[in-house]
């Protein structure tokens, strides 16, 4: 059975993002494309980034895929899997998924693969231990919230051991140091004790995916059907892993010799300059893979990526030089592609940021959305984007489908009519700014820590930090950013940082505001809404953690005084415990408000993908996820 993605299938078909050239004389040779900077990871379960998960895609199989079909729409295919399952009901009411895998599926080393090392793989993702940034991915799968129970005393062990170590900081060098430096001792091996008795009880418990005696068929049972699940088991977190390469050996996707996959092509070399693939012999469809190796360098530098297109060294680029973008239109009509995407750029702040702890946590709720609203979200489209985005007012991207067919985003917003959290209309900028203005007068008034003056510039107001990863157009936003807060008296510290660093620092929440953006993982809002929970892995903000753990600001369902985890977390438990779509919708709508609520999140726009590629190469294609595939791609003979 054959599943088409309306919404991904309407962005190809508005944006053109097929790419198709006239037949030529295929070379089979090899092609060097440049997709990013060296990755942060290529882990299928630790990954959470667009260019780490390119990478997987073409190295790694799901049991299910994405192709072109023939009129070069994007669909969903069985992969390892012979065909696509239709939901049945269990006894008890649950829904399960039975997967029939192809015949003969081997791993990139020749040995067998089975639906257990479906099973390993995907307790591996979701299991604490790991720690993967998509771990509650698998919250959709019956026995995750076991698992996820087993570790909550060792959650509320590290939590007070956490308060302790801070109340021993805080009594350096006063009677109580000692004391308190052995109550944080204490308390961190309790907490320590906690965590290996929460291993030991979880090693007991697994994800409800149950693998047949032949090893042929994978069942998997959910409590409650979602309508993204076959999206999910095409996403890189869902596929195989080998247990044993990759057991007791946490190097093992940094090196060559022990990244086995079983997808179209197998790492042959793996450095600090490229990834290198070859066509893998041991794929179960290696007669469609046209290009025999895949030279992957790794590059950010703009001009250096553009330069190398320019002279044939790269076929293929994911960004050029923002100040290059009106001439590359124009000398490179038919190369330089603008296309849809289903994402959001943003401005993240941290909501335990030190530079605003003076402050009350309702005063920094104001100062964040004030800052959000003297920014001219039309400027950074027309003046510094340049290629479509379109100016956000909301956090979940354009593009997405409610029950009735309208779209999302016209039911965004506190009132649900579309008007969004703040209007991004051009004419109302200078009443955005006065509104701003006047939370910031509220604050200086309420807290005492800083003034206004007469021309409206903040006094005596911490300095803030943004931080930002290389590339020409983040710096553009990041210079507008720090231009504009100054007009206003902020004094904001700019500073770049490479891409492996730059994820950490944002995960670790050891910063003040961070460009960020979102892809959706799949065709649905949950996607942008669940990965803001408390314990979720791609929680830059640290909603719930730290300081914010505590925090009883939060209202959810009539009910006011509720903590983070008591409010957001229970509205996305209940998305996915929903079977009624209208309720669904109506929960997530909820969700958003709560996530703005917070002037943590600032939408700055929904995206557009740019890209340059050659008029030599055959048969690639791009999703709006922000995937690119060459696996059936060829380069032809001029």
């Amino acid at each position: 059975m054959k599943k088409t993605v309306s919404i991904l299938l309407a962005l190809f078909m508005v944006f053109g993002l097929a790419i198709g050239c006239s037949p030529k004389e295929a070379t089979p040779s090899e092609m060097t494309v440049c997709v990013g900077p060296y990755p942060d990871t290529i882990d299928p379960a630790l990954n959470s980034a667009v260019d780490g998960a390119t990478y997987i895609i073409h190295a790694f199989s799901g049991l299910v895929g994405y192709r072109q079909n023939a009129s070069g729409n994007l669909e969903l295919f069985a992969d390892c899997a012979k065909e696509l399952p239709t939901a049945t009901t269990t006894a008890d009411g649950k829904t399960q998924y039975v997967f029939e895998l192809k015949d003969d599926l081997k791993w990139s080393d020749g040995t067998p693969l089975t639906a257990a090392d479906f099973i390993y793989a995907w307790n591996r993702a979701a299991s604490p231990v790991t720690a993967a940034d998509y771990g509650y991915m698998f919250d959709v799968i019956d026995g995750y919230s076991e698992i996820m129970a087993a570790f909550e005393p060792a959650n509320e062990a590290q939590s007070a051991a956490d308060d302790a170590a801070a109340a021993a900081e805080a009594a350096v060098g006063t009677a109580d140091e000692e004391t308190t430096a052995a109550a944080a001792t204490a308390a961190q091996e309790t907490a320590d004790a906690a965590y290996a008795a929460a291993v030991e009880a979880a090693s007991a418990l697994s994800l409800n995916v149950t693998a047949s005696e032949d090893g042929k068929t994978l069942t998997v049972v959910l409590p409650v059907d979602v309508p993204y699940f076959m999206e999910l088991c095409a996403f890189p977190a869902y596929m195989p892993v080998k247990q044993s390469v990759v057991d007791g050996n946490e190097s093992w996707a940094t090196a060559a010799e022990t990244y086995i996959s079983n997808g179209p092509y197998k790492v042959t070399e793996f450095t600090q300059a490229q990834l290198v693939m070859e066509k893998n012999e041991n794929y179960y469809n290696a007669d469609a893979i046209k290009t025999d190796k895949l030279v992957f360098p790794f590059n950010d530098d703009d001009s250096s990526l553009l330069a190398n297109y320019q002279s044939g060294a790269y076929l293929f680029i994911d960004s050029v030089p923002n100040d290059e973008i009106e001439t590359l239109k124009t000398q490179y009509p038919d190369e330089f592609v603008v296309t849809g995407q289903l994402g959001t750029y943003y401005i993240c702040f941290n909501i335990n940021d030190a530079a605003l702890s003076e402050f009350t946590p309702e005063e920094a709720v104001k100062i964040r959305t004030a800052m959000s609203l003297l920014i001219d979200r039309n400027y950074i489209v027309n003046d510094i984007g340049k290629v479509g985005q379109v100016p956000a007012a909301g956090f979940v991207a354009m593009g997405l489908t409610e029950p009735d067919g309208s779209e999302y985003i016209s039911k965004n917003g506190y009132n649900g009519d579309g008007t969004g959290y703040y209007s991004v209309a051009a004419e109302d900028y200078s009443s955005n700014c006065d509104q701003a203005i006047t939370l910031l007068k509220e604050v200086a008034a309420s807290s005492g820590k800083f003034t206004v003056s007469e021309d409206n510039k903040v006094v005596g107001f911490p300095e803030l930090s943004y931080i930002f990863n290389t590339s020409t157009g983040h710096q553009k936003i990041a210079e507008y950013l720090q231009a504009v807060f100054g007009t206003y008296g902020f004094t904001i510290n700019v500073s770049s940082q490479e891409w492996g660093t730059f994820l950490n620092t944002r995960k670790n929440g050891d910063y003040s505001i961070a460009r960020n953006g979102w892809l959706g993982d799949y065709n649905d809002p949950i996607s942008f809404l669940d990965m803001w929970t408390t314990n979720s892995g791609n929680n830059d903000t640290q909603f719930g953690r730290d300081a914010n753990a505590t925090y009883a600001g939060y209202s959810y369902n009539g009910q006011t005084g509720l903590t983070w985890a008591e409010s957001y977390d229970v509205i996305i438990a209940a998305v996915k415990a929903s079977k009624d779509p209208v309720e669904r919708f109506a929960l997530m709508h909820q969700a958003e408000n709560l996530l703005m609520s917070t002037g943590c999140i600032c939408p700055l726009y929904y995206y557009t993908d740019i890209y340059m590629i050659s008029p030599s190469i055959d048969g690639f294609f791009a999703s709006p996820l922000g995937f690119k595939y060459f696996m059936y791609a060829s380069v032809t003979a001029e």
